[in-house]
């Protein structure tokens, strides 16, 4: 029997995969319904702005916490939560279209609050991972999930492009059955197949203690903030590097099947490549594995602005950069799930996050600036450096380089 399937035989496992997929597909679909459905209410392509713009600053600063409180109320609880509220923010959003609500300001809280919800997703998933999934096996079930992302992210924009084409009101009514699917089948409890964590000794804390004790957690493991300026660092990169092209073959007149096949190259990579994540976590260490997964990127990526005249070029390069990414993300994935302790699981990833969820709009931002003022060839350039960069934090940085097989990492009680 295979790992894939006997985890998939782990009904908690199992069901935090599937209902984690089905947010993700309601959140790949989001990335078209939204603005569209904010035009359709007000007609205003400013008010999609202001709109999307609160709601991912206010996502991102409820993302730095969301983590304490998985700790707190436990990650079923709060994974559960995450799917209904999404689900009941969907549906409002339906009402909004039936009686023609326009009030930008209703807008705003309602896909705000839709967005802070869902901030509860990851951290759960992780932390009900660590409790149902031996650690030699973690390097598989996060496989799985890049194998559940990338064809979540693969199949939301075409499915919603066409059933959006027929009515926005039956678009926004799949989201709301979505994400209430993810809500059935969100395990409301779990085992633990790992020894669980000592309860901490003393009075109980308060929620900005745990949160401090999560931020003072990474900030004295150097590891762990290694990880975070490298990751950081790549994916500020592989940000940047596919709106730069869409924004370059838009401007060269290029033909939107052409741009679609570049947008999907990078999920077809992924999606290839998250087959190879559990295989290839079990053979070999994860320091190497990260370094020599970078490392590849890193060449793609430095060569996107030798061939960006030829897409088949790019595509080719994108895709093989897609492939190594899952390897590189479940490396560092499953070394923080195998060495951190269980109980700080969630608020650990949340504080991981932060720095991505910071740069992220600020890579989004520069690429639309930087195409116009430098052209293709160095903005493409100045992305490909930042990944290449990461590979050298990566290299030089001693506890990075020689993180150890994850079956070799130490349980931190």
């Amino acid at each position: 029997m295979s790992v894939n399937t006997e985890l998939l035989k782990n009904r908690d496992f199992r069901n935090t995969l599937f209902a984690i997929g089905a947010n993700q597909l309601s959140d790949s679909m989001s990335y078209i319904t939204t603005p569209i459905i904010i035009l359709a209410l007000t007609g205003s392509p400013e008010a999609a702005s202001i709109t999307l713009f609160v709601a991912g600053v206010l996502a991102t600063c409820a993302g730095a916490i969301s983590g304490t409180w998985v700790d707190r109320i436990g990650p079923s609880k709060c994974l559960a939560l995450s799917c209904i509220g999404q689900s009941l923010s969907w549906v409002a959003i339906l009402l909004y279209l039936v009686f023609n609500v326009t009030n930008i300001y209703v807008l705003v809280i309602t896909i705000s609050l839709a967005a802070i919800i869902s901030t509860f997703d990851y951290p759960s998933e992780q932390s009900i991972i660590t409790r149902v999934v031996p650690k030699e096996h973690l390097g598989y079930a996060s496989g799985m999930g890049e194998t559940r992302e990338s064809t979540a992210n693969l199949l939301g924009g075409p499915v919603a492009g066409i059933i959006i084409g027929f009515s926005t009101v039956l678009m926004t009514a799949v989201h709301a059955i979505v994400n209430l699917l993810a809500f059935i089948v969100a395990p409301k409890s779990y085992g633990a197949s790992r020894q669980p964590a000592e309860e901490e000794e003393g009075e109980k804390t308060s929620f900005w203690q745990d949160s401090k004790a999560g931020f003072e957690y990474i900030l004295k493991n150097k590891v762990l903030v290694s990880i975070a300026f490298v990751s950081t660092l790549a994916n500020f990169g592989t940000v940047g590097i596919p709106l730069t092209f869409i924004y370059y073959y838009t401007l060269e007149g290029a033909h939107p099947l052409f741009i679609g096949i570049f947008a999907s190259a990078f999920g077809v990579g992924v999606l290839l490549g998250s087959f190879l994540v559990g295989p290839l976590t079990e053979k070999f260490a994860l320091g190497p594995l990260g370094i020599t997964s970078l490392a590849i990127m890193s060449a793609c990526y430095l060569l996107l602005p030798v061939v960006h005249s030829m897409l088949w070029a790019v595509c080719l390069l994108i895709v093989l950069a897609g492939i190594v990414l899952p390897s590189f993300n479940s490396s560092i994935i499953a070394y923080i799930n195998a060495s951190t302790p269980e109980h700080m699981i969630g608020r650990v990833h949340s504080v991981q996050g932060i720095p991505n969820m910071a740069l992220t709009p600020l890579a989004v931002l520069l690429a639309g600036f930087l195409i116009v003022d430098w052209g293709i060839t160095y903005t493409a350039l100045f992305y490909a450096v930042f990944i290449f960069l990461s590979l050298v934090v990566m290299v030089f940085q001693k506890p990075l380089r020689q993180l150890p097989h994850i079956s070799q990492v130490t349980n931190a009680q």
